[in-house]
Formats: structure tokens, C-alpha cells, sequence
């Protein structure tokens, strides 16, 4: 764990350097690893196994130049590989690295082309209201932007209801209500109220279902 974590910094330290990091969000399971400091006076301790790390690009993505990003991260031990329909990952024996873009309107059958960065990313439901609120953090001297806390577990409920896999969808869960917790104990049930009313309706419902099993009402 301690050899992938200094491999995530080393590739947001490049991501940072070419500018990557001013566009885009770093979502999924990291983001609980880097919410510590966020919720520094809370007893917060998430436990972080997953080999993906996940950026999130808006549906107009710019970036500051043209660059190549397998070029960049290839002596960090990165390829690029391809799945599915021509989606594009970035891997190493330690991390996945994938783009992912919020899928609206119409399924898409095909990746979105990220030209800036030679590469493309998958489009997906339920990711819109991630850019709802972000914050920033330092991490070893980098500011990087995360969805808010509560943007981040309500997605994870809608997600884990979604689910195929019963052990994906309980470590979905647990990721969400770990960080519900946090943000409670640090008073901050009003952005998770503020979350609950950027979602469409369907999303809505599924989220409140998740959270009335785990006993939670937010009105």
C-alpha cells in the first residue's frame, strides 16, 4: 500500500506540473484516502485496497495545452491499454488510471476523445452532481480537487444499489456511511441536505432508499 500511495503522488505531482490537475476532479475510492485532512478532528480512518484511481472530466473538458499523457507517465511504468468499445486506460503493476466524463442525455456507445491528452474517457450515470461542490486539499505540496464529502457518499449509495456484485456494493456502502458519520460529527448535515437536492428524481429515490436502510433521514 505504501509503495501504490507514493505512486498515486508521484503521478498527481506530473498531472500538476502539465496543468491536468486544474481541470479535473479525482473521484472514486480515493478520495476517501484523501478526505483524512478534510476531516482531521473526526474519527475517521477509511481503509483504501483498490488498484483504480479515477479522474473525473467535465462534459466540456480544456486543459492548458496539448500533451501526452502515456509520454508523461510512461517512466512511472505506465501503458496505455484498451477495453471494450476503445476505452482507454493508463496502467502499471501498482494503479489503473481511467478519464471519466457524466453521461446525459442519450446512451453514448462511445468513448469521448480527450485530444488534449491523446487519450479518451468512459461515459457514465450519476456522476454529474460530483462537480456540484468541489474542495481542495494539500497533499505534499499539490492542491487537488475532490468532490465535496457529501457528494462523494451519496453517489457511493446510488452506485452500490446499482450494483451487480453484493461485496462491490457493501464496500460502496460502508465507503459512504464512514464518511456520512464524519460529516456529522463535524456538523455538516446541511451539505449532505444540499447534495440530496442537486439529483435528478430517480437518483433521489435511490439515494434516500439507501440511506432509510442504513437509518438515516435527511429532510
Amino acid at each position: 500500500m505504501r509503495k501504490q500511495s507514493k505512486l498515486v503522488i508521484d503521478v498527481l505531482k506530473r498531472l500538476s506540473k502539465e496543468g491536468v490537475l486544474d481541470s479535473i476532479l479525482i473521484i472514486g475510492s480515493w478520495c476517501a484516502h484523501f478526505y483524512k485532512d478534510y476531516f482531521s478532528k473526526q474519527d475517521y480512518n477509511p481503509r483504501i485496497k483498490t488498484r483504480d484511481i479515477d479522474f473525473l472530466v467535465p462534459l466540456r473538458p480544456r486543459f492548458a495545452k496539448q500533451i501526452d499523457l502515456e509520454e508523461i507517465l510512461s517512466s512511472l511504468g505506465f501503458e496505455i491499454e484498451f477495453f471494450g468499445k476503445g476505452y482507454m486506460k493508463l496502467e502499471s503493476e501498482e494503479l489503473i488510471i481511467e478519464f471519466l466524463i457524466p453521461e446525459v442525455g442519450p446512451n453514448k456507445e462511445k468513448p469521448v476523445p480527450l485530444p488534449d491528452l491523446k487519450l479518451n474517457a468512459q461515459p457514465l450515470r450519476h456522476l454529474s452532481h460530483l462537480w456540484r461542490d468541489p474542495i481542495e486539499i494539500i497533499v505534499s505540496d499539490i492542491t487537488i480537487r475532490l468532490p465535496h464529502p457529501a457528494d462523494y457518499a451519496i453517489h457511493k449509495l446510488i452506485i452500490a444499489g446499482k450494483r451487480m456484485g453484493k461485496d462491490k456494493a457493501e464496500k460502496d456502502r460502508a465507503s459512504a456511511l464512514e464518511v456520512i458519520q464524519a460529516l456529522i460529527a463535524k456538523g455538516e448535515q446541511a451539505a449532505i441536505k444540499a447534495s440530496l437536492g442537486y439529483l435528478s428524481r430517480s437518483e433521489l429515490k435511490a439515494a434516500k432508499e439507501e440511506l432509510k436502510q442504513a437509518g438515516y433521514d435527511f429532510q
